[in-house]
């Protein structure tokens, strides 16, 4: 009985050396749970991060590749815009020119005409014969003054700018003509006409027609590139 009851006192003081043992085995156990549980709480938590940010990333990304397109769009744009505005100047210009040439064509081809029909009549009186000297001198005297008044009126109007070329090689051929004339009427009212070198007037004459050639030329260059070559039937003249 005795060692019985040692033995149950003996295992009396042991209990709570294993309560205690157990107790900091369940410590133990917790901290270990705890410890997981922050870890995994952790780890969801960067997860999250890094999936928010990843999130983040592909907006910015996607907004920045959309401006990138929306700033090559809005410049293809404008580069359009600023060719049709280029066309649509261009077309205005040459309405404008057109325009101009058909204003042009009003007031400048009378005076032509009249010119020119007058220029025909004295190459008629011209062929006829002539009952004196005076009657040729006078002829001469008269076309010197037509291409006088002709030049006068031509310097009267408003040359567009596709017509630049003509009036120059128009006025060439009237400057010209009246040195011609100026010269065959000089050589008439010489007393010795032997003493006058009539190769300057056959030089002049060929120089005269050469240069009204090439205004004529021009013209009608300048009428058929603006889509006037309707006028042209009564611009062009036989001479």
């Amino acid at each position: 009985m005795e060692d019985s009851n040692n033995d149950l006192e003996k295992q009396d003081n042991k209990l709570p050396v294993a309560l205690e043992q157990y107790n900091k085995i369940l410590q133990q156990r917790d901290q270990i749970k705890s410890f997981f549980g922050n870890l995994a709480t952790i780890i969801c938590c960067i997860l999250i991060f890094l999936g928010v940010s990843f999130n983040i990333y592909l907006v910015e990304t996607q907004k920045h590749d959309l401006m990138i397109l929306k700033i090559a769009q809005d410049l293809a744009a404008r580069e359009k815009q600023a060719e049709i505005d280029k066309i649509k100047l261009q077309i205005a210009q040459k309405n404008k020119e057109s325009a101009d040439l058909v204003t042009f064509n009003d007031k400048y081809l009378p005076i032509r005409k009249d010119y020119y029909d007058n220029l025909k009549t004295l190459s008629v009186k011209s062929e006829n014969k002539f009952n004196s000297l005076e009657e040729i001198i006078r002829l001469t005297e008269e076309r010197i003054k037509l291409s006088t008044d002709y030049k006068d009126k031509i310097n009267t109007i408003s040359i567009p700018v596709q017509m630049t070329d003509f009036k120059k090689f128009e006025t060439e051929f009237i400057d010209s003509d009246i040195g011609l004339w100026t010269s065959v009427n000089a050589y008439y009212l010489l007393d010795d006409l032997s003493k006058f070198d009539t190769n300057k007037i056959y030089e002049e004459s060929s120089k005269s027609h050469q240069l009204f050639l090439k205004a004529q030329e021009e013209i009608k260059n300048a009428y058929t590139e603006n889509g006037l070559s309707y006028f042209l039937k009564d611009i062009i003249i036989s001479y």
